[in-house]
């Protein structure tokens, strides 16, 4: 049998094992006639099977890492007396071509896009609360931060491209500029600004959702376990709450980049570990020469750099990738990759990424500096770790001293650091200081808080994913520590960082729950295997990497059985989740409130600061917001609203607000009987200390929301030492009562009365008509007798 023929009978034993991939065959014919070899990215198919096709005698390497047919005429033949079809539609061309369409698996299409579609469910839970009386109403006081600079940029710039925005932002803003920048953009591309506020939240937890779905099919091989992942990810209490529908936060900006970064990370680390697997001669050189490759490497340039000017303590979100690379390119020496080479799309992004945020700091003024500098040493000190690894690779060193090589760079970088920048160096102390020791808001509790018997912070803030991924998480670190697995390393890396820090602080869980999903769904699964409603996981087989087809349940009764065990497994998540949304979301009568205040105010022609609202800080920005639209911030009502409702006369503060107080709002608390609370809220300014500078505007049994006015003065006469009584009936939205206001005669027999509602008033045998403009103008008043 001569060569030809060997080649020709290989090439026919190939295609009688795999009779779906003659097509597969022809495209690597065609590209090789056009290119002289083909490498992976160039073949229509997994990897396992790539591994497959070129261990076959009828393909062989060629010098630079690439393959090619033994003998192209020879496979052509067996290709030809086949006489194969088409396995996927396909398209002509005006010149002739055919063009081969992807195929979908349409389960796995319904499956991903029900999982989409319940994210934007459960962010979506309260919708009617959002978009109430006409307003879009943001959930939670600090939407309002973001929606006041929105306004503010809006108001600023001429138009969608108005680069001056780009400055102005760093002018005017301290931090998050991106974030600013972006609210301001989609507000300016869509002219709705309110709609962009509540929208921008939810379309990027749905992006998030894509995003771990790619993850986990290309580290698992598994469509149930992608698909698992997304579910628990969009039933995550914390996540949802801070991606809520309206939640204009830095948070979903936040969420979308640090999801890309680790979708980014891990696909560069899979793609050479299944060029590996798939028996390329130079996995790392036959990764990084793909166009793929450096595509992705972009999407990370993108992470980096947004992430970077974002949100505020964006420094540490770079520690993950310092410790990812560190260890990753022990991990290549060990295995025979090099680890400059191997990473040098992942690199470039870091890299690129780090520049582009110092360039933006640096020509637009945004951040402080350590927004910059801080990416910029991380990816110094990436490259630099990766060359010595090269070295350590090239001169064959063991890969166990390694590591303390790396330690000695890294003293030499932070040593170089603290002398190069120390001013930095000074901030990041103080940051970290205010990391560990900030106790101003729920969210800096720790997720395992005491309070919550440690067991039931995670299950009320990450859900009964928390509990199902520690197993995984712990086997696949485990695994990883003994393998070479640098798609799984970096997932583990970000999720053992975010499950630290959020050990600190409880704000972090929302981020910890985007790793966290991955494992999560690997341990549901592994559960429903347990119960044989599944089949078995294998998780590390990389022979597969594309996935067996997802299969319905064998019968009806096991699809019923499978449908309730997944749903009694999330009943915690279905109960918590839309608990923690309840929580900060505004109430009917908090925005009826608004809309009395926001009436009165119009009727006066009150402006800023007239027209400012007093509050509860936790709520102050929503109100002014909607009233006068500065929304900046809730210095004021931190330091006076407290004081102000632990006091016992309401009426002294009139004078110290100074004009600077509009409106009052409160709601319901126990307080004692004789403090401001108790007069305003619970006896409406009308009890038997009756006030005379607080009309009540609005009230149900929850909030009350009173006018400061000057009140009008009703001058009476009666005898030395007489007390009189001014006394009326009032009626106002939700609320009808008698408002009485006593005084005592002086030695001359007069007195004066200040009240703070129009209306007819008893004094004594006569009576008194007090009109609207008497109690906004603070005029005076005579009886008729």
């Amino acid at each position: 049998m001569t060569d030809t023929e060997r080649v020709e009978q290989a090439a026919r034993s190939f295609l009688a094992d795999r009779p779906d991939h003659e097509d597969t065959l022809e495209k690597l014919l065609t590209h090789e006639q056009e290119h002289g070899s083909w490498e992976f990215d160039d073949a229509p198919v997994e990897s396992g099977l790539f591994g497959e096709l070129v261990s076959r005698e009828f393909v062989e390497n060629t010098a630079d890492g690439g393959y090619r047919f033994t003998d192209r005429q020879a496979v052509s033949a067996a290709l030809h007396e086949d006489n194969p079809t088409d396995t996927q539609p396909t398209a002509q061309t005006s010149l002739g071509f055919t063009i081969s369409l992807p195929s979908v698996d349409r389960r796995v299409l319904a499956g991903l896009l029900g999982g989409l579609l319940l994210v934007v469910v459960a962010r979506s839970l309260f919708f009617q609360s959002v978009f109430t009386n006409g307003r879009i109403v943001s959930p939670a006081n600090d939407s309002y931060f973001f929606r006041y600079w929105q306004a503010e940029l809006l108001a600023q710039s001429n138009g969608l491209f108005d680069l001056n925005t780009l400055s102005t932002v760093g002018e005017v803003t301290n931090i998050r500029p991106l974030t600013h920048v972006l609210y301001w953009w989609f507000a300016e591309l869509s002219s709705a600004p309110g709609l962009v506020a509540a929208l921008v939240p939810v379309v990027t937890s749905v992006i998030v959702g894509v995003l771990i779905y790619e993850l986990t099919q290309k580290l698992t091989a598994d469509h149930r376990i992608a698909l698992a992942a997304v579910v628990l990810f969009a039933l995550t209490p914390a996540h949802a709450t801070y991606t809520a529908l309206g939640f204009s936060d830095h948070g979903p900006y936040q969420y979308l980049w640090i999801g890309l970064m680790i979708y980014a990370l891990g696909w560069l680390a899979m793609d050479v570990l299944e060029r590996s697997r798939g028996g390329a001669a130079n996995p790392a050189w036959a990764h990084t020469r793909t166009p793929r490759a450096w595509g992705v490497a972009a999407l990370l340039t993108v992470a980096v750099g947004a992430l970077a000017h974002t949100w505020g303590g964006s420094p540490l979100s770079f520690i993950p990738i310092a410790v990812y690379v560190a260890v990753r390119v022990i991990a290549d020496v060990k295995e025979g990759v090099d680890p400059l080479v191997g990473n040098l799309p992942a690199l470039g992004g870091i890299t690129l990424g780090s520049l582009f945020a110092l360039g933006a700091h640096v020509r637009w003024g945004w951040h402080e500096s350590i927004a910059a500098t801080v990416p910029v040493a991380v990816a110094v000190g990436a490259l630099a770790v990766a060359v010595l690894a090269h070295l350590w690779f090239r001169v064959d060193l063991p890969a166990g001293g390694l590591l303390a090589a790396e330690g000695v760079v890294g003293v030499v970088g932070v040593l170089f650091f603290r002398w190069f920048r120390p001013d930095d160096v000074a901030r990041l102390v103080e940051r970290s200081d205010a990391f560990f020791n900030r106790e101003t808001a729920t969210e800096t509790a720790s997720l395992f808080s005491l309070d919550q018997a440690i067991i039931l912070g995670p299950m009320g803030q990450i859900g009964i994913g928390f509990y199902l991924a520690l197993v995984p998480l712990l086997v696949v670190t485990y695994y990883v520590v003994r393998n070479y697995e640098p798609g799984w390393l970096v997932v583990t890396t970000f999720t053992w960082f975010y499950l630290a820090i959020a050990t600190f602080q409880l704000r972090f869980a929302a981020k910890f729950a985007i790793p966290c999903a991955i494992f999560g769904a690997v341990g549901l699964v592994y559960v429903l295997d347990a119960v044989d409603l599944a089949r078995p996981v294998s998780l590390f087989d990389g022979d597969a990497p594309d996935g067996r087809p997802l299969e319905l349940p064998a019968t009806p009764t096991v699809g019923v059985y499978l449908v309730g065990a997944i749903g009694l497994v999330l009943l915690l998540n279905l109960i918590f989740v839309p608990s923690l949304l309840a929580q900060i979301q505004y109430s009917e009568g908090q925005i009826d409130a608004v809309d009395a205040i926001d009436n009165h105010a119009e009727e006066l022609n009150r402006t800023y600061p007239e027209n400012f609202v007093l509050s509860d800080w936790g709520d102050n920005r929503m109100y002014n917001h909607f009233v006068n639209g500065e929304s900046r911030g809730y210095g004021y009502a931190r330091g006076r609203y407290e004081p102000f409702i632990s006091d016992t006369n309401p009426d002294e503060y009139f004078d110290q607000f100074n004009n600077r107080v509009g409106y009052v709002v409160m709601t319901d608390t126990e307080a004692p009987a004789q403090t401001v609370q108790a007069k305003l809220f619970e006896e409406l300014g009308a009890g038997n200390e009756s006030v005379a500078h607080y009309q009540l505007i609005h009230s149900t049994d929850d909030v009350r929301a009173f006018a400061l006015v000057k009140g009008a003065v009703i001058n009476a006469t009666a005898s030395p030492g007489e007390t009189v009584t001014a006394r009326t009936n009032v009626t106002t939205e939700g609320e009808s009562f008698t408002y009485e206001r006593i005084e005592t005669a002086a030695e001359n027999g007069t007195l004066k009365i200040r009240v703070a509602y129009p209306g007819e008033y008893e004094v004594g045998e006569t009576t008194v008509t007090v009109t609207e403009q008497d109690i906004y103008e603070g005029r005076a008043v005579s009886s008729d007798g």
